[in-house]
Order: structure tokens, then C-alpha cells, then sequence
């Protein structure tokens, strides 16, 4: 197998495994919060109203789209400081790098947007 195809798989499967690495273990978060609640109410302790919203913060999709959105916005930004860096060198690589980093950029933009839609609604 040459450098051609080696490169491309290795790519696309760092790709897949983090993205599996971070729903495995934001479903292992869930799951450990589920599992404590469930043994606190099989040892017949109360749980209070705080303590629910304090457990619910943990798995807040509202929170997790401003971090979600801020991450991808510096992604996206390191991408474009790269892309002028290599432009430096390569004026060619300047425009393709560039377009490529527009993406993460929306991307954050899209996720800071659902933030700011999402935060003023409360659950029923």
C-alpha cells in the first residue's frame, strides 16, 4: 500500500475514530449520570429540585452548542493563521486553505447561533 492511499485512510479514519471517541464517552457521561440518580433513589434518598438542575446542566445541549460553536470558530481561525503561514510560501495554497477553513467557521457561527435561539427557551 503506497504513501497515496495510506495518506487518504489515515485522514478519514482519524476523522471517524474522534468522532466515535466523543459520542462514546459523552454517552458514557449520561450513563453515569443516569446510574447515580438511579441508586440514589434505590437507597430512598430525595432528590431536590437543585440537585436535578444541577445534574441536568451536565448534558445541557444549549450549553454544549456555545462550546461546541467557540471550538469550531478557533478551529477555523487556526486553519486560516495556517493557511496565511503556508501562503507565505505557496501562494497557490493560500485560496484552497482558506475556503476550507471557511467551513469550520460557519459551522461555529451555525452552533452559536442555535446558543442564542435556544437559551431563552425553557424546557416543559
Amino acid at each position: 500500500m503506497g504513501v497515496e492511499v495510506l495518506v487518504p485512510v489515515a485522514f478519514f479514519g482519524t476523522i471517524i475514530a474522534t468522532v466515535w471517541l466523543v459520542s462514546y464517552f459523552n454517552g458514557r457521561k449520561r450513563l453515569t449520570i443516569h446510574e447515580t440518580l438511579r441508586h440514589a433513589i434505590d437507597k430512598g434518598q430525595s432528590l431536590s429540585p437543585e440537585l436535578m438542575d444541577r445534574m441536568s446542566m451536565v448534558t445541557d445541549p444549549v450549553r454544549a452548542d456555545l462550546r461546541r460553536g467557540v471550538l469550531f470558530l478557533a478551529f477555523g481561525a487556526a486553519f486560516g493563521v495556517l493557511s496565511a503561514l503556508i501562503g507565505h510560501q505557496e501562494a497557490e495554497a493560500l485560496t484552497p486553505m482558506l475556503g476550507v477553513a471557511t467551513f469550520p467557521i460557519f459551522l461555529g457561527i451555525a452552533y452559536i447561533g442555535l446558543w442564542a435561539f435556544g437559551r431563552g427557551k425553557s424546557e416543559a
